[in-house]
């Protein structure tokens, strides 16, 4: 064997061994996004659980009650205290809504859009969370989002 055969040898292997490691790169880039699927839903399973749990307060409950019938007569300390709640439910929504395909690994992206439209359609059910949504467009402190606009529209 001369040398010019040696190295031609040795360029296959060296392609076999791109090869192969390319291969191992790709599994292991998967593995990375199946993990990152999965702490993504976990991160957003204690988001939502975290949400439920403040709902559960009595006082917050009682809140919530009267604002879903008429966000127009609370108190100004009470609406500052619905404004947040409505703002953190409508930013997990539309999170969720916007991030179904890279989260829906299992259920599919309709699927979980479908369920991110139907709950948020049934939180703005009540005319308090409407009355509370106008506000807070009207004072400029959240963006109209065509998911919501979609769904306020379609209640009214």
């Amino acid at each position: 064997m001369d040398l010019l055969e040696i190295g031609a040898i040795a360029q296959v292997l060296g392609a076999v061994a791109i090869l192969l490691s390319l291969i191992f790169v790709i599994i292991e880039l998967r593995k990375n996004l199946k993990q990152n699927n999965i702490a993504n839903s976990l991160v957003r399973a204690i988001e939502r659980e975290k949400f439920n749990y403040m709902q559960m307060d009595e006082s917050m409950a009682k809140l919530i009650a009267r604002a879903k019938l008429s966000y127009k007569n609370l108190k100004s300390h009470e609406k500052i205290q619905f404004d947040a709640f409505v703002l953190q439910k409508i930013s997990i929504q539309v999170r969720g809504y916007r991030f179904a395909e890279e989260s829906a690994f299992k259920f599919g992206t309709s699927r979980l859009r479908d369920r991110v439209k139907i709950n948020t359609s049934e939180f703005f059910a009540s005319v308090g969370v409407r009355e509370c949504y106008g506000s807070l467009l009207e004072r400029n402190l959240i963006d109209d989002q065509p998911l919501l606009c979609e769904i306020v529209d379609d209640l009214t």
